[in-house]
């Protein structure tokens, strides 16, 4: 008790030694101020305005996008207004391969043309990190995009329409020329392959390796005969032409994981 005693009286003693009465009053430090004074009381005022505008704003920004990244649901449903928020590496590390999954079937059926344009170069992007995973999952979620998973069909149709998706999309479908002629699938065969659906929505031809064929109407697809390399790897060209004048050829390296098809490698082999 005594301590404190003497503890309390320290303090006092300082109060007291401070002169407070010498202070001006705030009227008098007011009528003093000259218009350099207010000057740079308002600049400093203005200071701390904008710098407790800028934190508040910038809180409130981080706090939006831990909001959207708390859960795959929120951000699948962002990246569906926009799927430039995430680049693609992100997108599949956070989504995991289910919901990237539903991201990329989603992207193939969207009609803006602005998300369209933003979409091609991520969905690329996605398959190609995807085929470089191992895991179960990510292989068959692969797979079921590329609509492979069936594992009674034909190892060639598999890989006729996996190489179509690839490139086309969900929907296999390329669009008509400037005269409104439709595009046609012609799809050079060993003999003894297996012919069936590939979904592609238009005319199919099926021919033999050097069975003629008229010139082309309107924007055609060419598949070449499919090379085996082994029993779980296949290579197989693909050429598009959308005009007479533009167009590109490709080369897919496919492979068998997990009796799934998927594309392993893509090149570009010509383009015009």
């Amino acid at each position: 008790m005594f301590y404190m005693e003497e503890v309390r009286e320290a303090i006092q003693n300082l109060i007291e030694g401070f002169d407070l009465s010498g202070f001006p009053s705030l009227a008098g430090i007011i009528d003093s101020m000259d218009p350099i004074a207010w000057t740079l009381f308002s600049l400093l005022m203005g200071a701390v305005a904008l710098g407790i505008f800028f934190s508040i704003n910038t809180r409130r920004t981080f706090l939006q996008t831990d909001d959207v990244e708390t859960t795959p649901e929120m951000l699948l449903a962002r990246l569906k207004q926009d799927p430039t928020q995430l680049n693609p590496a992100h997108i599949l590390s956070r989504l995991g391969a289910e919901a990237t999954l539903e991201l990329m079937e989603y992207g193939d059926r969207v009609d803006d043309k602005e998300w369209i344009y933003k979409w091609g170069s991520i969905r690329n992007e996605l398959l190609y990190l995807l085929s470089r995973q191992n895991a179960f999952g990510p292989i068959y979620a692969l797979a079921r995009y590329y609509r492979s998973s069936d594992q009674q069909e034909p190892d060639s149709l598999r890989i006729r329409r996996t190489a179509l998706i690839h490139k086309l999309g969900l929907r296999r479908h390329l669009e008509p020329n400037a005269d409104g002629l439709p595009a046609e699938l012609r799809v050079r065969c060993h003999p003894a392959e297996v012919v069936g659906d590939l979904g592609f929505a238009g005319s199919t031809i099926w021919l033999m390796p050097d069975e003629p064929a008229e010139p082309p109407k309107g924007p055609l697809i060419e598949m070449d005969p499919i090379i085996f390399r082994t029993l779980e790897e296949a290579e197989l060209n693909l050429n598009i032409r959308r005009t007479p004048m533009s167009g590109g050829g490709f080369h897919l390296l496919l492979e068998k994981r997990r009796n799934m098809w998927i594309v392993k490698n893509e090149e570009i082999e010509w383009a015009s």
